[in-house]
């Protein structure tokens, strides 16, 4: 059924149609559909109504399924019509050719047009004139205002256009979706031009109808599903396009159309060029089908990273692909060697290289353009974090080239602003200067621009040093191809590091970073005592030694911010690093080493004062256990061993000394020995008790040797003996004789005592 909509007669119309457009189209006549069988119901007349009668002629047979309409519009502009909206507003003709217009849809303030259409696609469709005749486009329509009574329109059959649409392999049709088919008459997106819309069979069949005989019209076929390349069919070449403009008519009547749209498919690749500038350039891909150089569909950008991809292309034809760009790269297309041409499909010279230049199917991926790329002065001005230069402030920044003069004088030439991520590209406007030496000149207009405060002008003398005021300290730029400069920008500390941890010798600082712009700056450290450096110690903790006790230690740390940034240092608040406790005078013990005498240490003395000491007795440098106190009495372990004792002082700040004394060996004790000799009758064997008496050892072990004159008999003294023996010598004549005895320690106890002779004592023999 014919369907006219204000999509297509609307000046704005002039574009082609994007797939949302076509979608929308689709929608439009699906809603058509909907209403064609909605009949205005019977009520009261209305003073506003427009009422007439349609004078069908002879040879038509009225369709209660599909009976003529009027769509109600009205004049938006001068050149265009605007249909009754919310919803459209469609007027079924009775079987009688009666219709009444509803005022309760019009304003009365307005006027409107009356389009004819036939849901049987017989009767002449068009805007009603005034005469009740009917004309294809509005121009020739009348204006009907509301309260209009008595309208006839006298109506004439029509021709028709019917065909085929034969769709292709892999496409599935949707019952819930199907094709649509319109025919539209007029110069196209001139404001007048009208649709017109037909009816497509299930086995692709189709007729769209309602013209004047010899109007000549163009056919469209629409895919709800968005699969086939559809869009405006030309009769000279069987291609469809999106744009009715490259469209060829049809003149009415006309039977056995073949209509063969293809699907949709696309092209997809990759730009290859300096990562910098695909991510700041502007590239835009297209498809071109000829040499006149046109472009299928709409142009498509490439992504920051080159990648592109081009949609909704005919994949029954091959296509250029051309390129534009403004500045870095060079215009052109890819030619079937994979080398650039240096022409677009807008320039003089595009139809010259068509034949050298790949032609591409759709879905056809992996496409590589290798464009050439200009030569120029570029790079970055680099920006603090989340930081953006505008380029519409009246003093927005910018850089300059300089040229230096035949009087020898630097003077600026040509400029460009910086865009917000800090991008510039520029180039000497005059090419024959191009290969000559420049510099290059930062100004962000601080002063007038206070959102750049941050940035200093100068000319730039190298991507890692600072900017100078003066052009002889300058770096000389030259035009390349490449992206060469970095203007840098100094790390900013924005909050100051500082020192944590006890500054007492001995324990561990630790500096804390600080905040820096950029976040990912990355730090190093220098520890410095009384603002010198220590050697060795440049990493985030120190651990204090002797030499900074009484002395002020701080740290230095230094922001890197990596490529295009100027590193900044600086130095913590200074910490005081208390003086620890040290020894005086030493340590030392009095009193005598030996077996059971107590022995006394003094603590010596300590610079400054300690407030608390510990003392540990040593044996041989080793700890004995519970030997804490100031004395100590020696024990049994402790003889053949040398004893110390060692004093650790504790200073007020927590620091801490030790003083070891010094040791004397601990001796054997001598042990005592003690002989009783009873007189005895001459004859009488004689009898002589030997006692050892040894407080380390209560059952000593050795060897006896009693003596009376000039006779001597040993014994073995053993444990059971428990010191004590009696010895047994022959008889002695009358007299009196000396008896002495020799107690020589053996085995264990030889380890604790010492060899002792009694005194002697007087032995009487009677």
């Amino acid at each position: 059924m014919p369907l006219t909509t204000s999509v297509a007669t609307t000046a704005a119309a002039a574009a082609p149609l994007t797939r949302a457009r076509r979608a929308l189209l689709a929608l439009t006549a699906a809603v058509a559909l909907l209403v064609t069988g909605l009949v205005v119901p019977a009520r009261a007349a209305d003073p506003l109504d427009i009422t007439g009668r349609v004078a069908f002629p002879s040879g038509y047979t009225y369709s209660a399924a599909a009976p003529p309409r009027f769509e109600v519009r009205y004049p938006a502009t001068a050149t265009t019509t605007e249909a009754v909206r919310y919803p459209v507003l469609y007027v079924t003709v009775a079987a009688d050719g009666t219709f009444t217009v509803p005022g309760t849809r019009l304003q009365s303030t307005r006027q409107y047009y009356l389009v004819l259409e036939d849901g049987q696609q017989k009767l002449v469709s068009g805007y009603v004139t005034a005469s009740g005749g009917i004309a294809q486009q509005h121009p020739g329509g009348a204006l009907f205002s509301p309260g209009r009574t008595g309208v006839v329109v006298t109506a004439t059959i029509g021709q028709q256009i019917t065909g085929r649409i034969v769709l292709p392999s892999g496409y599935t049709a949707d019952p819930d979706r199907p094709l649509s088919l319109y025919a539209n008459v007029g110069k196209p997106y001139d404001g007048a031009e009208r649709w017109t819309y037909g009816k497509v069979a299930s086995d692709g069949t189709f007729t769209v109808g309602g013209f004047p005989s010899g109007q000549e019209v163009r056919i469209s076929v629409l895919d709800p599903q968005e699969k086939l390349y559809d869009g405006a069919w030309n009769p000279s070449d069987g291609y469809f396009s999106p744009s009715r403009l490259k469209a060829g008519t049809v003149t009415a009547p006309a039977s056995g159309l073949v209509l063969r749209p293809n699907l949709a498919g696309s092209i997809s690749g990759r730009v290859v060029a300096d990562a910098a500038i695909l991510a700041n350039a502007s590239v835009s891909l297209d498809a071109v089908v000829d040499t006149s150089g046109i472009k299928e569909g709409v142009s498509h950008y490439a992504a920051s990273d080159g990648t592109f991809t081009i949609p909704d292309l005919d994949t029954g034809r091959s296509y250029a692909i051309s390129m534009f760009s403004f500045g870095p790269l060079q215009s052109g297309a890819l030619r079937a060697d994979g080398e650039w041409s240096p022409f677009a499909r807008d320039d003089a010279g595009f139809a010259a290289t068509w034949s050298s230049l790949s032609k591409i199917r759709p879905t056809t991926t992996g496409v590589v353009l290798r464009p050439t790329a200009t030569v120029g002065v570029r790079g970055f001005v680099t920006v603090p974090d989340g930081f953006q230069f505008d380029r519409w402030d009246p003093d927005a920044a910018k850089v300059q080239l300089w040229r230096r003069g035949t009087d020898g004088v630097w003077a600026p030439t040509d400029d460009r602003l910086v865009e917000p991520n800090g991008w510039f590209s520029l180039a000497a406007f005059n090419e024959s200067e191009r290969t000559e030496d420049h510099l290059l000149y930062f100004q962000p207009n601080a002063a007038a621009n206070a959102t750049n405060a941050r940035f200093t002008a100068g000319f730039w003398t190298g991507n890692t040093t600072p900017l100078t005021g003066d052009p002889a300290k300058a770096k000389v730029v030259k035009h390349t191809t490449g992206v060469d400069v970095r203007i840098p920008l100094l790390v900013s500390n924005l909050t100051k590091p500082t020192i944590s941890g006890t500054a007492h010798v001995g324990r561990t600082l630790t500096a804390t970073t600080g905040t820096w712009d950029p976040a990912s700056a990355t730090t190093s450290y220098q520890w410095l005592r009384d603002g010198t450096v220590i050697s060795g110690a440049a990493s985030r903790t120190y651990r204090l030694t002797a030499a900074d006790g009484g002395t002020r230690v701080s740290v230095r740390v230094t922001g890197e911010g990596g490529t295009g940034w100027l590193s900044t240092t600086v130095t913590s608040s200074s910490v005081s690093v208390v003086k620890p406790i040290t020894n005086v005078t030493r340590a030392t013990i009095s009193g005598t080493f030996a077996y059971g005498r107590t022995l006394t240490v003094s603590t010596g003395t300590w610079s400054p004062t300690a407030s608390s000491t510990r003392i540990q007795w040593l044996r041989g440098g080793v700890a004995i256990s519970g030997a804490t106190s100031r004395t100590y009495t020696v024990t049994k372990a402790d003889i053949g061993a040398t004893i110390t004792a060692r004093v650790t002082a504790r200073g007020a700040d927590g620091s801490e000394a030790t003083s070891t004394t010094t040791g004397r060996k601990v001796g054997r004790v001598t042990p005592t020995v003690k002989v009783t000799a009873p007189s005895v009758k001459a004859g009488a064997p004689v009898k002589v008790t030997v006692t050892v008496t040894s407080g380390p050892v209560a059952r000593p072990l050795g060897t006896v040797k009693v003596t009376i004159g000039s006779t001597s008999t040993s014994v073995t003294l053993k444990a059971s003996h428990a010191g004590k023996i009696t010895v047994t010598l022959p008889s002695k004549a009358k007299g009196s004789y000396t008896v002495t005895a020799t107690y020589t320690p053996t085995g264990t106890s030889a380890t604790y005592l010492l060899k002792r002779t009694s005194s002697g004592v007087t032995l009487k023999v009677t």
